[in-house]
């Protein structure tokens, strides 16, 4: 068991949790959203602009969080930096993203 091992365990454990939300929105809130917008159209004259401003705030919501689940907190220094392609190690101290040991 290395120095770092329960906090990249939590972390594995959140970066999950935040998937599963996102697939929700995606897969839930959506079809959810094109029902609503069909019962508006049959209902108000305004629908298509409430259609808009429930897509935009159902794509600022899903933004912020997928940005919220690129962040990685660095237990060795405290550094939270946002994970990507060519970053996996830590800009402040280099440990690298589930290295256990030092």
């Amino acid at each position: 068991m290395g120095l770092y091992s329960d906090h990249w365990t939590t972390y594995k454990l959140n970066s999950t949790r935040g998937l599963l939300h996102a697939l929700l929105l995606i897969g839930v809130v959506l079809p959810c959203l094109a029902l609503v917008a069909y019962g508006l159209s049959q209902i108000t004259e305004y629908a298509v602009p409430l259609q808009i401003a429930l897509l935009l705030a159902w794509l600022v919501v899903l933004t912020r969080l997928l940005l919220r689940q690129s962040k990685v907190p660095c237990p060795r220094c405290g550094e939270i930096y946002s994970r990507g392609k060519y970053l996996s190690n830590c800009p402040k101290c280099g440990l690298r993203m589930l290295q256990e040991d030092p």
